[in-house]
C-alpha cells in the first residue's frame, strides 16, 4: 500500500505539533500530501447567541469560536520546521472530534495523530480521542507521545 495522503489532526497540544513535526518527516520521506485537521465542538447550549469581541463587531458565538480555533491553528503551526515547505492543507471542521476524524480519515492513507498518554483517573475522566479514533477508524492511525522524538 502506498501512503499518498496523511491526516494529521491536532488540538494545539504539544503532543499534536509533535504529530505534525512527524506526520511532516513521514510526508517528506514518502512524498504524501497533508491535511491538518482541527475539530472544534460547537458551541450547542448557546444557540444563535452573538458576542462581542473587543476586535470586531458582533459575531455568534459558533463564528467566533470558529475563528479562534482558526488563529489557535495559526499560531500553533507557525514556526513548525518543515512546514512552509510541505504539500499541506489546513482544514476546520464542527463536531464531535473522535467521529469526525474518524470520519475524514477514510479519505486518508493514514492518520498521524498525537495522544497525551494519559491513564487511571486522567484517562477516566477525560476520555481518550485518540482512543476512539483508534476504535472507529478504518484507515491505520499512527499515534504519537509528545515526547517521542
Amino acid at each position: 500500500m502506498k501512503i499518498e495522503r496523511i491526516l494529521i489532526p491536532v488540538d494545539f497540544s504539544e503532543c499534536a505539533r509533535a504529530a505534525v513535526r512527524y506526520g511532516l518527516a513521514l510526508a517528506d520521506q514518502v512524498g504524501a500530501e497533508i491535511e491538518i485537521l482541527h475539530v472544534f465542538e460547537p458551541p450547542y447550549y448557546v444557540g444563535d447567541m452573538m458576542v462581542q469581541p473587543p476586535d470586531a463587531g458582533a459575531v455568534s458565538v459558533h463564528d467566533y469560536v470558529r475563528r479562534e480555533s482558526e488563529r489557535l491553528l495559526g499560531e500553533m503551526l507557525d514556526g513548525v520546521e518543515g512546514l512552509a515547505d510541505a504539500d499541506a492543507r489546513r482544514v476546520l471542521i464542527a463536531g464531535n472530534p473522535a467521529m469526525v476524524i474518524a470520519e475524514k480519515g477514510a479519505e486518508f492513507d493514514l492518520v498521524v495523530m498525537g495522544t497525551h498518554g494519559r491513564t487511571g483517573l486522567g484517562h477516566l475522566l477525560m476520555g481518550s480521542v485518540a482512543e476512539k479514533v483508534l476504535r472507529h477508524c478504518k484507515t491505520p492511525t499512527l499515534v504519537v507521545r509528545a515526547d517521542a522524538g
